[in-house]
């Protein structure tokens, strides 16, 4: 970069005082040495070969309103799990040249249909040295705010470790993100215009079909208006004579039965006259037989058989009149009924043209109506794929922008964060302890409990001020085991920076210890022997 970084550095705890911290150190350092221990095989005693005060650089960098925090040694990384959206150029590229006709349209939303559909691919980008953990990044921007500038006196009791991460490689790796997130915008951007074309196309053509459905179907009234106005006058000439037809047929029919009505009528007078004359004839015959006048008698009884004879043909008569009208009144409403068949028939023969319009008109509409719905039907779920991969994009793009904590800076900035570190060896093997910045003799529930049963306290003197810190230290006193150079640069600089031989840390530590004991942190017995150390 063009111009050099500020430089602060945080203090290992707030309102420190500074001999009872070199105390409380030191004698948490001495019980953490491994003293020596075995009944039967004697394990060897643990050195402390020096103990130092480390500056740990952290990075602060502005980016999108927020602040990144980078690992300055490069010992962490932050990883993101992003969906691969699928390259929309070609489909743009298809859809420019199969706009029109509408059966090319459709030809290419066919073969989309499922292929915005599919699992989208899981990557992943590495953002080497970023520190991503939430904790970290909330604990982070509280405990700087107790930063100051860094000074040869702030530093005197310090050694800085120089980072292996500068300026110009966390610029390469965040240009390296920004340049993913606009490759992935890009094709964000085409899947948006693949959207907005297709609807767009499926609206043209939506408004082509409506236009020809319209079109084809006022054509279509329009043939059937001029058909009506030539049929309508034959049907009702065809009315006009089937209704004369049915008028005479109805009349002609109707005169005969009439005739055989009143004759009917009349044979019912006589035959209602004969009856009476029958009845005459019995009485008179009865009469002249209780006078015994069989002559007469016999007489009136031939009359009787002539008239009952009469009576039988007049009955046989009757009831053929009555046969025949029947008949005459079926025959008429056959006739009549036939009548009106043909007439249905000449009405229906006439309208066929009209019918054969009105079926060519729904079957045009319901050809136009399906183009329509296959049309939505294939563009629905190409657009639905494209908007399910957009929102994956949505999804990834807040996963970058809303990296590091919020507040913003107006440039890159350098901490040192603070930590002791103590060197045991033992047979030329080292082992290492950090102790994270730390709030220094807060003596809670389990401290008061331990100094009322008798118990050491010691452990309890120096509590992490942030767990999220106190985790990302541990992470790095596991990694010195395992990172021969970052152990080596800790060994050089701890052995050059070794507070062990520096006068002032030592007294610094007599009468730090003198004030635990005094505050119950420390036993005499404790006391005693942690000043020994010294």
């Amino acid at each position: 970069m063009s111009t050099s970084p500020k430089l602060y550095i945080l203090p290992f705890q707030k309102d420190s005082n500074e001999k009872v911290e070199s105390a409380a150190v030191f004698a948490l350092t001495e019980r953490e040495r491994r003293k020596g221990s075995g009944l039967i095989v004697k394990q060897p005693e643990e050195k402390l070969l020096f103990l130092s005060k480390v500056g740990y650089p952290l990075w602060l960098f502005p980016k999108n309103h927020r602040t990144l925090i980078f690992d300055g040694v490069n010992n962490s990384s932050y990883s993101i799990i992003y969906t691969e959206i699928p390259s929309a150029k070609q489909l743009l590229q298809r859809l420019e040249s199969s706009v029109q006709p509408l059966e090319n349209y459709l030809t290419f939303l066919s073969s989309y249909v499922d292929y915005f559909q599919k699992p989208l691919p899981q990557r992943q980008f590495t953002l080497n040295g970023l520190i991503g953990d939430l904790d970290f990044q909330n604990d982070f921007t509280v405990y700087n705010k107790e930063a100051g500038e860094v000074t040869h006196e702030t530093t005197s009791k310090f050694f800085l470790l120089k980072p292996s991460l500068d300026e110009r490689a966390i610029a390469n790796i965040l240009a390296a993100s920004d340049s993913l997130q606009s490759t992935l915008k890009e094709e964000a951007d085409n899947l948006s215009e693949c959207i907005k074309q297709i609807k767009k196309t499926t609206n043209i053509h939506k408004t082509e079909i409506e236009y020809q459905s319209e079109a084809a179907k006022e054509e279509i009234n329009a043939k059937i208006k001029a058909q009506t106005e030539i049929v309508n006058p034959q049907i009702a000439e065809t009315n006009k004579q089937h209704n004369q037809k049915i008028k005479q047929t109805t009349r002609s029919f109707n005169n005969e039965i009439q005739s055989l009505q009143k004759l009917r009528s009349k044979t019912i007078k006589i035959i209602n006259k004969t009856q009476t004359k029958i009845k005459v004839y019995e009485q008179e015959a009865k009469a002249q037989e209780n006078k015994e006048h069989l002559i007469y008698a016999r007489r009136w009884r031939n009359k009787i058989k002539q008239a009952d004879s009469d009576l039988t043909d007049l009955k046989r008569k009757l009831k053929n009149l009555e046969n025949n009208i029947e008949q005459l009144n079926k025959q008429k409403v056959q006739e009549i009924y036939m009548l009106k068949s043909d007439l249905e028939s000449e009405i229906e023969r006439a309208w066929q043209p009209i019918r054969d319009l009105e079926a060519e008109r729904s079957t045009k509409m319901t050809c136009y109506r399906q183009q329509n719905l296959k049309m939505i039907d294939l563009e629905t779920p190409v657009v639905d794929g494209l908007i399910k991969n957009l929102g994956s994009w949505d999804s990834t793009k807040d996963k970058f922008e809303n990296l590091g904590a919020e507040g913003e800076l107006d440039s890159p900035v350098l901490f040192y964060m603070p930590f002791y570190l103590a060197c045991f060896i033992v047979n030329n093997n080292k082992r290492y302890l950090i102790v994270p910045p730390s709030t220094v003799g807060y003596e809670g529930f389990s401290s008061k409990l331990k100094g009322a049963l008798g118990i050491s306290k010691i452990k309890n003197l120096l509590n992490p001020r942030f767990k999220s810190i106190a985790l990302f230290m541990r992470k790095i006193q596991e990694l010195i085991q395992q990172d021969a150079q970052l152990e080596n640069q800790l060994y050089v600089l701890g052995e050059e920076n070794n507070l062990l031989k520096n006068s002032v840390f030592q007294e610094n530590v007599r009468e730090g210890l003198i004030y635990l004991k005094q505050e119950g942190w420390l036993s005499s017995k404790e006391h005693q022997a942690v000043n020994d150390q010294r």
